[in-house]
């Protein structure tokens, strides 16, 4: 009978030889890194991608060069303009008033003819009307 193996000889490969020690366990985490990103799929993506980049460029060419895409992009842009043009102050003002009036809407009920038109006569309701009616009329095309 052959005697039990006592040790195992570790022989150094030409491949081990050719990566000195302070680099192997990065090459290995690396090594790994690739093969998680082949598993899932991404270098696959990636690879695609690569073969088929004209035909990925002239896409988004054609889209952001299109009359909606410049449409959105102007609106957005005139939003932006808006918004700075305010005054932070006065707008967080107006909107707790308009949560406020909001929230007590829901309270009010059966109101008649001359509710509302005493509510009218109130200098504070009057006075956001008028704001309404010239925002509105803002609104309307100049010719």
């Amino acid at each position: 009978m052959s005697k039990p193996i006592e040790y195992i000889e570790e022989k150094e490969t030409e491949e081990d030889s050719l990566i000195p020690d302070e680099y192997r366990e990065s090459l290995g985490s690396f090594l790994k890194t690739i093969k998680n990103l082949n598993d899932s799929g991404f270098l696959t993506l990636v690879n695609a991608m690569a073969a088929n980049y004209k035909f990925i460029m002239d896409t988004f060419s054609d889209q952001f060069n299109s009359d909606t895409t410049k449409k959105s992009v102007t609106n957005i842009m005139s939003i932006f303009d808006l918004l700075s043009k305010l005054d932070p102050d006065v707008t967080v003002n107006l909107m707790n008033r308009l949560g406020d009036s909001i929230n007590s809407a829901g309270k009010l009920q059966d109101k008649g003819f001359m509710d509302i038109m005493r509510m009218l006569n109130d200098k504070t309701v009057a006075g956001y009307i008028t704001l309404i009616l010239k925002i509105i009329s803002g609104l309307q095309e100049k010719k």
